[in-house]
Formats: structure tokens, C-alpha cells, sequence
């Protein structure tokens, strides 16, 4: 991704389907204005990668704190109850 490009909202206005093809071929591009927050463009790509990274860090911090207080349950006694209620469903 690289590091982004900078443009104020006149700036983006003014290059809008430029800065859109470069996003879209994965540039990232941070949009400054006066009165509210910045805002960053990214590709869908970027966003499903950024997205999905999360949710498995995420998942990851679920599980270790699961281990942590004990309640984390061994993968074979997970597949054992997976089983059962596999069984349940026919």
C-alpha cells in the first residue's frame, strides 16, 4: 500500500477520477479538510484485507482470553461435541 498521498477536498475535487484509479489500483489517499475529520480512500482489496485481518485478530484475542480464564476447551473435545450435535441435526 505504501505511504499516502495527501490532498486537501479542493485538491481531490479537482483530480477526482485520477485519485480514483489510483485507489482502485492500490494507492491509499488521505483527504484533509478544514472543518471535519480527515478522510482515507482505499480499494475494496484493501478494505476486505484490512477487514479480515481484524476479524482474526480479533478471534485470536477472544481465544487467548478464553485461555486465560479457563474456559478455553481442547480441540479434541471441541470435535467430540461438534459430533453430537452433528448427530442431533440428522
Amino acid at each position: 500500500m505504501g505511504i499516502p498521498k495527501i490532498k486537501n477536498a479542493t485538491q481531490f475535487r479537482e483530480s477526482l477520477y485520477d485519485t480514483l484509479k489510483r485507489v482502485a489500483e492500490g494507492e491509499a489517499h488521505i483527504i484533509t479538510q478544514k472543518e471535519n475529520d480527515s478522510v482515507v480512500l482505499i480499494s475494496q482489496t484493501e478494505f476486505n484485507r484490512l477487514t479480515e485481518e481484524r476479524e482474526t485478530l480479533r478471534a485470536i484475542a477472544v481465544g487467548a482470553a478464553e485461555l486465560e480464564r479457563g474456559d478455553a476447551v481442547s480441540h479434541a473435545d471441541a470435535l467430540k461435541k461438534l459430533k453430537v450435535l452433528k448427530s442431533k441435526w440428522k
